[in-house]
């Protein structure tokens, strides 16, 4: 199992670039098969985002629509799959991650 993470969370780092150039993520954090992404209104100055909606609940409502069940602590979207998960699996994930995250930019700038 420990090699099998050791594979599977090299996808984090492949994803880490696209990840940042969205406009919403103002920093990732990443350690084995766990992520953080915080969402920010201002890249430069890295300001949280203060939405008039909870931001759990629009992550998790366009979340569904994009097949992913996702979890939000105050502006961090975390990403924790299974240790079990494939390659390919945690690609499809982070795609779907990441189309959410543009599907709420909208909503939360």
């Amino acid at each position: 199992l420990i090699l099998k993470i050791q594979k599977t969370s090299k996808v984090f780092e492949r994803f880490y670039d696209s990840f940042s150039k969205l406009d919403l993520v103002g920093d990732i954090r990443h350690k084995g098969m766990l992520m953080g992404i915080e969402l920010v209104s201002n890249k430069k100055m890295k300001t949280p985002i203060h939405p008039k909606k909870s931001i759990n609940k629009i992550f998790f409502e366009i979340g569904k629509k994009n097949g992913v069940y996702l979890r939000t602590l105050g502006n961090i979207v975390m990403v924790v799959p299974p240790l079990s998960i494939s390659e390919s699996e945690l690609e499809l994930l982070l795609n779907r991650v990441s189309k959410t995250i543009k599907d709420a930019s909208p909503l939360l700038a």
